[in-house]
């Protein structure tokens, strides 16, 4: 680990000093330097290969530094076969090495992302996502293994987060894979004129040999003056995952689920299919705008409403089940002379037992133990900024943010409504909630087509006190 640390800085001091005026496009982003094509030029394969190695240091009051190394390997490609069929994969393997105990790993989904421990300090493991699409005159068909992503939000989503994966102080004491699993789909989408609809069903995992699905769709409408309105809905249902017995919910015991395939039927409201279903599925609906009428600006917001009596009790306490998510901010984007500067702020809110269900794992908005949405996770905030500026080959990005993160009940993915509990619901208590500020950099370097760099840093304060560092360095081509 040590060993990669210089190496790591070595290729940061060269790439500092020979590095041109290369525009400021991520090498992985490319299309690659590897091409198979027919005569014709509607047929082709592009790959990209790519080797990484990256090193974190991170300590906290009262608990071990921890130094983590990983090297990664990754394959992209994509590409055209005919005018109308496109794909585009990645494999990846990656070899862990660490100071933390690792304990084996059983492939039990709701243990994490699964990997394979070599030892107790070492363990490997891989992850794979393919998309593809078939446009045909009046529709495209998509199908796959990959992130469904949905809504608007640069840091937060609460709808649906795809593949965005970062940071937490409480990840610390963990030894697990904390990452978002692809998940296989199928859908299509349909355009007329200004208006789109897009529909997905999807697979998902809580426990092996039990079945848990997730259906979505979303109209979206692009409205004058560069506004773009969205409306989503998300079903969930599964096996049921509890021990029987253990819910004490009349509709919460041990029961078997399979795939409904009504919920594949386009332009239908899943809220009236879930009642032709016998009303037991964990349905959500979503709004999101984006607001991009000032030239460089764009204003947006995403609302999940989990599951509420009337849109007027939305912001009534006294019931457990008004549950929502909000996220909205502002971003700008200018251009000064030779730098580029983005700038972002952002506000979220997940009230208390949003993206938990009453009949448990089987029916809550999380696959592979991390949450689809936010993974703050319910009963939690977050206020976030930050300035990107690029130049050249660099690119610096500073951020500054405020998170508080409840643990009472009702705080978790995993926790259940019991008749019993209380009806009532409060927003971060002060005696059960944890806040930290979170201050730190990002500095990146793109000296060729092939080579990379990035160096990181975010200090901690409050209910965490500590300091994490990262390093990497990288080839692709």
């Amino acid at each position: 680990m040590i060993n990669s640390l210089k190496t790591f800085l070595i290729l940061w001091i060269v790439f500092l000093f020979t590095g041109n005026a290369f525009a400021l496009v991520h090498p992985e982003r490319e299309q690659g330097h590897f091409r198979i094509a027919d005569s014709s030029g509607l047929n082709f394969i592009h790959f990209r290969v790519t080797a990484y190695d990256s090193v974190s240091v991170t300590s906290f009051e009262n608990a071990d530094t921890h130094v983590d190394n990983e090297f990664v390997g990754r394959l992209r490609y994509l590409g055209k076969l005919g005018s109308d069929f496109t794909f585009n994969g990645l494999i990846q393997v990656a070899n862990d090495k660490t100071n933390r105990d690792i304990p084996p790993h059983f492939y039990d989904p709701y243990d994490g992302f699964p990997y394979n421990r070599q030892s107790g300090s070492n363990r490997t493991w891989d992850i794979f996502r393919l998309s593809m699409k078939y446009d045909l005159p009046f529709v495209s068909l998509m199908a796959g293994i990959d992130y469904l992503q949905m809504g608007v939000a640069k840091r937060n989503h609460v709808i649906l987060r795809g593949d965005e994966s970062r940071f937490r102080p409480w990840q610390d004491s963990s030894f697990r894979l904390q990452i978002p699993a692809p998940t296989p789909y199928f859908g299509y989408e349909f355009k007329v004129g200004p208006l789109s609809y897009s529909q997905y069903a999807a697979k998902l995992y809580h426990e092996k040999d039990l079945g848990k699905y997730m259906h979505t769709h979303r109209l979206e409408l692009d409205l004058p003056f560069d506004i773009q309105f969205g409306l989503s809905e998300v079903i969930l249902y599964g096996s049921t995952t509890e021990p029987a017995g253990s819910n004490l919910n009349h509709d919460g015991d041990s029961t078997g689920r399979e795939f409904e395939w009504s919920y594949v039927i386009p332009f239908i409201p899943y809220a009236f299919e879930e009642h032709f279903h016998g009303d037991k599925d964990n349905n959500a609906l979503a709004f999101d705008l984006s607001v991009k009428t000032l030239r460089n600006w764009e204003f947006y917001g995403e609302l999940l409403w989990d599951d509420m009596k009337s849109p007027t009790d939305m912001f009534d306490d006294s019931w457990w089940g008004n549950k929502w998510a909000a996220s909205v901010g502002v971003e700008t984007k200018q251009k000064l002379g030779d730098f580029s500067l983005t700038w972002n702020f952002e506000y979220t809110r997940i009230e208390p037992w949003v993206y938990s269900h009453h009949k448990g794992s089987g029916y809550n908005y999380t696959s592979y133990g991390e949450g689809l949405g936010s993974d703050l996770g319910p009963n939690a905030s977050e206020i976030y900024s930050s300035l990107l500026l690029e130049w050249k080959i660099l690119a610096l990005k500073l951020h500054a943010s405020s998170v508080a993160k409840d643990s009472a009940f009702g705080s978790s993915f995993f926790d259940i409504h019991m008749p019993d509990s209380p009806i009532d619901k409060e927003f971060l208590n002060d005696l059960t909630t944890k806040k930290y500020l979170e201050v730190g950099f990002e500095l990146s370097v793109f000296p060729t087509s092939f080579l990379w760099a990035r160096m990181a840093g975010m200090l901690y304060r409050e209910d965490y006190e500590g300091y994490r560092l990262e390093g990497s360095a990288g080839l692709s081509w």
